[in-house]
């Protein structure tokens, strides 16, 4: 079921799939740009320590190389962030602004003469808070799964080729950090009906 209406929502922001895969894309861009960040910083520091005066010259290489790349990322990132808040939430407005049109297009086809309630205006104002929370499925959901996703496949690549052992340990974590929420979902979903009902009663 719950599958079902998140599948029909996605459905309804077909028209703005441009913006809404633009923003998952840089925020993936963000995210590794954050992980790149935090690998080439330790290979500064690796080679700044480093104790082996044999390697010194190769550690020194690298670590200067790491130190040029340093730089560019630390432009880089701060801008990948700023253009994921601005596309992420343009994107979301866009969506929530068509699945308003279309909601209430729906809603006046089927109740001509109006809510025809006592307390409409509540009722209206439940509906509109509805309509708007779903900007959580793709600012909380679909943005930040698609960049773990993309962090968890990268480490694994980049980690794998050399120490296949460590690949494992690092993709445990990351593995579980995914799929909780899936297994989890559920759960949650008969609790927000049940909050529905009992919000509703009240």
């Amino acid at each position: 079921m719950m599958r079902r209406d998140v599948m029909r929502i996605l459905g309804l922001w077909r028209g703005h799939a441009g913006w809404l895969a633009a923003g998952v894309a840089v925020a993936m861009v963000s995210a590794l740009a954050g992980v790149a960040l935090l690998v080439l910083a330790a290979r500064v520091i690796a080679a700044a320590v480093a104790p082996d005066p044999a390697g010194a010259v190769a550690v020194a290489g690298a670590g200067l190389a790491a130190l040029v790349w340093l730089r560019t990322t630390m432009l880089v990132r701060p801008v990948a962030r700023y253009l994921e808040r601005l596309v992420t939430h343009e994107a979301t407005f866009r969506a929530l602004a068509g699945m308003r049109v279309w909601f209430f297009t729906r809603l006046a086809e089927r109740l001509p003469a109006g809510l025809g309630l006592r307390r409409a205006g509540d009722l209206l104002g439940r509906l509109v808070a509805d309509v708007e929370a779903l900007d959580g499925l793709y600012l909380r959901v679909i943005v930040p799964g698609a960049a773990s996703l993309a962090v968890a496949l990268t480490a694994a690549l980049a980690v794998g080729v050399a120490q296949p052992g460590l690949a494992a340990i690092l993709a445990l974590p990351l593995t579980a950090a995914l799929i909780l929420p899936l297994l989890l979902a559920p759960a949650a979903a008969r609790a927000g009906t049940r909050a529905a009902e009992a919000q509703g009663a009240l």
